[in-house]
This record gives C-alpha cells, structure tokens and sequence, in this order.
C-alpha cells in the first residue's frame, strides 16, 4: 500500500502575505531529502501557492502518521518559521496553533490531505496511477464543495458521469461537519449520489460550515478519489488568525473523472468565496500557475494544481504538469479579475464581505458589540410624535 501526503502551512512570507522566502523554500526541501535518504519517504517535493508551503509526499506509513506529521511535516515548518523570524518575514509561524500537536498535525493548523491505496490493484480496472493536487490561498475551508460537486455530480459538467458505466455507478461523499468542536470526535455524514444529490447540496451550499472530506467509488468502494482538508482555523485558535486555504488530493482517470472534467468548473463557473483579503471578503476564486505569489489587488483567492503519475515504486515527483499555468487558463483569470473589480466598487456592503459566522473572530465583531450598549429601546409613542 502506497500513502499520499499532502500538508501545507503559512509559516512566513516576503513583505507581507506574499510568498515564502527561497531560504525558507530551502530549509523544508532539505528536511524532505534528508527523510527520503534515511527511507522514510519514498518521494516528494515542495512547492507553495501564495504564502502557504506545501509538502507533497509517497511513503508507506499509512495516513496520520506520527513520523510523517511530525517527524517530517511539523518538523520542517518550525525549521522555516525560525528563518521567517530570521529575515523579519510577516506571519511567522502563522499556521502552527499548538505547542506540541499530539501524534499528527490534524487540528493543529497546517491542512493534511491523504490517501492510501494499492498500486495496479486486483481486477485490472486501474493499470496506472495519476493524480492532482489542488492547493488553495486566501480561501475558505469549503472552496472544493462547488467545483468537487459539479464533477462528480452533475453530468452538465462532467459528461464522463454519463459515459464511462463505471463512473456512472456513482460515488459516496464524507461531508464533515467543521462547526463541531471536539478533540476527540468528527461529525460527518456518509452520501451515496446520485440517490441523495439533493442532500448534499443541501449541505455544501454553505462552505463555511460543511466541506467534502473525502469521495470514494461506488463501482470500488475501496477505493478513495479525493481527500481534502476541512477545518477552520477560527475554530482552533478561538481568533482570526488567516484564511483555512485548504489543499486536496484528487485520483483521476480510468474509473474516476479525468483531469479536463475535474478542472471544468474553474473555467466555467469562477466561483465566488470567501477568503481574500483578512479573511473577510467574498471573491471570485483565480486559478494560477504553481509557486504563484500574492500580489494582486485584495488578494483573490488563488487556487494552483499540479497532476503527476505515479510508478510501481511510489515514485512522482520528478514529472508533473501544471495545469493552471497553461494559457489557456489566461481567459478564466481576466474574468476572475474582472468580477473582482465588480465586487470592489461595493466596498464593504452586503455580500462583497463574508458572512457574520466568518468575520465573528475579527475586530469587527469588537466594534460591533462596543456600539451595542450604545443602543436604547424606543417605544411605539415615540415613534408617533416624530
């Protein structure tokens, strides 16, 4: 069995909520060779979207391992962040919520996707192994809900849902509940589409409470599509403390959707989330190429992906395809800027900032609850004589 790790953390970035520094970039890709000679990782790489680092990795620990977590994952963003203190760099340690997490890093602020699997298992349905890794900045928890419900539920946008009888047996969603507060406990909810598509979409209409954790087949039930990172950070550190910007991991191909079903909605539908700047605007979503920085107006939220083949051994990362960069992706950021701009012209009204349950952990909410002793009742009378 094979284990696919994704984590990613903000631990500092250049001159504000930018990038991370090439030193920092540095100090976590020697720590990954240093785990891949010793044979603890078989494979991996590191990149970063907007100022989140990522660690991409195969091993065959199985998920939540402590010596992948920890030993490689924790380890290395506390490395970086004492060179973002070092240089000055904004946000040091941001992600990094707890003192010491206890046995992974899951409620601890970096965003874990993961997956275990068998290569080239029994049946022959599945010869070769590929897959994406989606990984999002100034994002909300649930920004994979839409474009993740469109592929694998809606034939309008994914017409292998109509044309591969296998696909067509449907797919089982894990939606996690991340108002649920528990150490010890997840709340989540298992879904078989397209039986109960109604039901989760009932869910995922709201991404800032319920997210897809996960997608498996029903044709294979063994075998898991995607994981994605579902938690927010509000709910961990009891304070803002930057966006969730999650990452996710999806198998794709043969019995799963392909690559161009899987991307279709980041070009057609530009979804608008919340994110962007402080956490607290709703804006249109701009896919970039791999290893992007922050630099645009208020942000927008960003989202990059790299697809890979996998060989017999677990080995990736030295091809990948990054599908974002590709101009043909350059129409599909004009429009996000486009409606960003749309959004902007309206300030700080209505629906151009996010809803009160994500901006209830920022200065707003002091300013509000400051104003409300100011209030006083007025009765009916009153109101004639005026």
């Amino acid at each position: 069995m094979i284990t696919l790790s994704a984590i990613k953390a903000d631990v500092g970035s250049i001159g504000g909520h930018t990038r991370p520094s090439e030193e920092m970039l540095d100090e976590v890709r020697h720590i990954l060779t240093q785990k891949i000679s010793q044979g603890l990782v078989i494979d991996g790489l590191i990149t970063y979207t907007g100022d989140d680092i990522a660690i991409i990795c195969t091993h065959q620990l199985g998920t939540g391992n402590q010596e992948i977590h920890l030993g490689l994952a924790w380890q290395a963003f506390l490395a970086a962040t004492e060179i973002a203190k070092e240089q000055g760099n904004y946000g040091a340690g941001q992600d990094l919520l707890v003192d010491a997490p206890s046995g992974n890093v899951r409620g601890a602020g970096p965003g874990v996707a993961e997956i275990e699997f068998e290569i080239n298992p029994e049946g022959g349905y599945r010869p070769a192994e590929s897959f994406m890794v989606f990984a999002g900045d100034k994002c909300g928890p649930g920004a994979y809900n839409l474009p993740l419900y469109l592929a694998f539920c809606d034939p309008m946008h994914d017409g292998g849902l109509l044309l591969n009888p296998r696909m067509h047996q449907g797919f089982t969603f894990t939606v996690i509940d991340m108002d649920h507060k528990s150490q010890d406990t997840d709340r989540v909810i298992r879904l078989d589409v397209p039986e109960r598509i109604w039901d989760v979409a009932a869910l995922l209409q709201n991404p800032d409470r319920y997210a897809v954790e996960a997608i498996h087949s029903r044709f294979a039930p063994n075998e898991q599509i995607v994981s994605a990172a579902a938690t927010r950070l509000h709910n961990i550190a009891g304070r803002y403390t930057g966006k969730d910007d999650p990452i996710a991991i999806v198998r794709n191909q043969g019995i799963f959707p392909a690559p161009e079903e899987l991307l279709e909605p980041y070009a057609t539908i530009n979804q608008i989330i919340t994110g962007d700047a402080r956490g607290s605007h709703n804006m249109p979503q701009m896919p970039v190429a791999i290893n992007t920085e922050v630099a645009g107006p208020y942000c927008l939220p960003l989202i990059s992906c790299l697809g890979f083949s996998m060989n017999a051994e677990g080995k990736f990362a030295s091809r990948y395809v990054d599908f974002f960069g590709n101009s043909a992706w350059d129409y599909a950021r004009l429009e996000a800027q486009r409606r960003a701009a749309e959004f902007r012209r309206q300030g700080f009204f209505g629906v151009t900032m996010a809803q009160q349950a994500e901006i209830a952990y920022t200065g707003l909410v002091d300013t509000w609850n400051a104003l409300d002793s100011e209030f006083e009742n007025r009765h009916e009378k009153e109101v004639a004589r005026r």
